[in-house]
C-alpha cells in the first residue's frame, strides 16, 4: 500500500525567475521599464529603446506606485490596531513547535503544536495606562509574579506603541 506524497517543489532557480518575472510585471505597469541586463551585465533594453517602444500618454498616472506599496506593506488596520499575525508572543516570544502525530501502526504525520495566543489588555504600571498585547497564556501566569515592563525589556518591545485607547 503505498501512501500519498506530497509533490516535489520547483528548483529555487525556477522560483527565483518566476519572483522576478512577476515583479517586473508590476513594476512595468506604474512606471517605463528600467534597462534588462543579461548574464554578463550587457544591457538587452535600454531606457531610450523602451520609451521610444511605448505609446505617448497625454495623461501620466500618478501615485499609483505609493498606493500599491502602502497596501502592501502591513496589515495592520486603523480599526482595530492589530499587527500583523504571526504566531508568537509577544512578551515571551514562545512560537510553535513541529511535532509529530503517531499512530497505533506507528505511521507519522506532520503536525504543528501552535501557542495558545491571546489579545489581552494589561495593565501596565509605568505608563499608567492599558497596553494590548498579544500574549501566550503561559505569558498570563507569568504576569502575576512579574511586571510587565520586565518581560517586555527583556525581549525589546516597546510598549508605547501597544497603548490601549
Amino acid at each position: 500500500l503505498k501512501y500519498w506524497r506530497p509533490p516535489k517543489s520547483p528548483p529555487p532557480e525556477m522560483l527565483r525567475s518566476a519572483v522576478l518575472l512577476v515583479c517586473l510585471a508590476a513594476a512595468s505597469a506604474f512606471n517605463v521599464p528600467l534597462a534588462l541586463t543579461g548574464a554578463k551585465g550587457s544591457s538587452i533594453l535600454a531606457r531610450k529603446d523602451a520609451q521610444s517602444m511605448l505609446p505617448t500618454v497625454a495623461a501620466q498616472r500618478t501615485g499609483a506606485l505609493e498606493g500599491l506599496q502602502m497596501a502592501c506593506t502591513t496589515a495592520r488596520t486603523t480599526k482595530t490596531r492589530q499587527q500583523p499575525c504571526r504566531k508568537e508572543c509577544m512578551l515571551l516570544k514562545k512560537r510553535a513547535n513541529n511535532g509529530m502525530t503517531v499512530s497505533f501502526s506507528h505511521i507519522r504525520n506532520h503536525k504543528m503544536q501552535d501557542v495558545n495566543l491571546q489579545w489581552k489588555r494589561v495593565w501596565w504600571a509605568e505608563g499608567n495606562t492599558f497596553v494590548r498585547l498579544r500574549i501566550s497564556t503561559k505569558a498570563i501566569k507569568t504576569l502575576k509574579t512579574k511586571p510587565v515592563q520586565e518581560l517586555a525589556n527583556r525581549v525589546g518591545l516597546d510598549l508605547n506603541k501597544y497603548r490601549s485607547r
